[in-house]
């Protein structure tokens, strides 16, 4: 059976809707050399509209690499993984990878590892154990890269917020930025899933990223393009749902753009010819229990103030956490108890804030837990 809804991994082409503003300006940015940084809460589609606009700009003497650096655990983890992308990304097979890093890194020592793994399953390893005038070699390269090629070279990390839990985080933000300011034929799009650390590392005035380039936040994406898209796809497989029933489907979970396409996909998968209001809240129930054993994985080590902190939210309480009302209902201890415990939410990305009111991180938690 055809996947009719995509969910769990980036999207592209038919399962990709709207973002149409949003795609022309970061296409805008690669094509001018603007430094961007884009920030939303987790499995909003930041990944899927990166890949899309990559692939429009396919041809036009942009270059575009896609790097994930999550299991960079340290700074030269994250410079070594950084340049085995960029050498595989710009070399079209591997005589030319190994040509390039002789050129470009030749002053370095190096060895090639022929089973890293199966995703990548060459590997040069530098053996850096934290030189900082190496690192800085390998942050080098994808300009020297660009000047041979004649080329501008778009860098795309995904998960970058991982260099805030570096050991002497600030100190390689700032190599980082040093290195990357000066550099004429690259630019850089960064982003990640911890958008409160994603926003402490651009927002922040005394971080070395603050004011380094444009910021992109993703907004929901409007039910009038959802409508669309839903209809289209349980049209196209012989099957009718009322706009009602899709307005249903993305209010349960609040427009979270990677929920709306399961929970769609569950009630596809439920139905017969015409969608039933019983189908929408037999594909609620399956959401909820696919998801359980994540939350509760997520939820294990909270304290209890912090899960009633949580329900509060989930209950329709995004502001006045310090407030006797809310403090006494929900047993947050005391104010100041209340800031301490919201401060530790938003730092495991658990939670979000947005125009000063805080949220879930993920709306489908929130039924988990108002579970009788």
């Amino acid at each position: 059976m055809k996947q009719v809804f995509i969910f769990g991994k980036p999207v592209a082409d038919e399962s990709f809707t709207d973002r149409v503003q949003e795609s022309a300006r970061l296409k805008a940015s690669f094509e001018a050399g603007i430094n961007t940084f884009i920030i939303s809460p987790r499995r909003w589609g930041k990944t899927s509209l990166v890949k899309k606009v990559i692939k429009e700009t396919e041809g036009s003497g942009i270059m575009c690499v896609f790097a994930d650096v999550f299991k960079a655990k340290t700074p030269a983890d994250f410079c070594e993984l950084l340049a085995n992308t960029v050498l595989k990304q710009t070399s079209s097979a591997f005589d030319e990878l190994v040509v390039n890093a002789k050129r470009f890194l030749g002053r370095l020592s190096m060895s090639v590892n022929l089973a890293a793994d199966e995703i990548n399953p060459v590997q040069l390893q530098f053996g850096l154990n934290g030189d900082v005038q190496t690192m800085e070699e390998l942050l080098q390269l994808p300009e020297r890269i660009a000047e041979k090629k004649k080329v501008h070279i778009v860098i795309c990390i995904d998960e970058f917020q991982q260099i805030a839990e570096f050991e002497d985080s600030v100190s390689f933000q700032k190599q980082l930025r040093t290195v990357w300011q000066h550099q004429e034929n690259v630019s850089y799009c960064l982003f990640g899933s911890k958008r409160h650390m994603m926003e402490g590392l651009f927002n922040d005035e005394t971080k070395p990223f603050y004011k380094f380039g444009d910021i992109l936040y993703l907004k929901k994406i409007p039910f009038s393009y959802w409508n669309t898209f839903i209809s289209g796809k349980f049209k196209a497989s012989g099957k009718t749902i009322s706009e009602h029933q899709i307005e249903r489907i993305c209010d349960s979970v609040d427009y979270h753009s990677s929920y709306v396409q399961q929970l769609s996909w569950y009630v596809y998968l439920f139905s017969d010819k015409a969608v039933s209001d019983a189908d929408i809240e037999a594909g609620l129930e399956e959401l909820v229990a696919q998801n359980t054993a994540l939350f509760e994985s997520r939820t294990e080590n909270l304290t209890p103030v912090q899960m009633r902190f949580l329900r509060a939210v989930s209950d329709g309480v995004y502001e006045g956490f310090s407030s006797s009302g809310v403090i006494s209902k929900y047993k947050l201890g005391s104010s100041a108890a209340s800031v301490t415990t919201r401060k530790a939410l938003l730092e495991k990305g658990l939670i979000y804030s947005d125009n000063n009111k805080t949220f879930l991180s993920d709306p489908v938690m929130g039924m988990w837990l108002n579970r009788p």
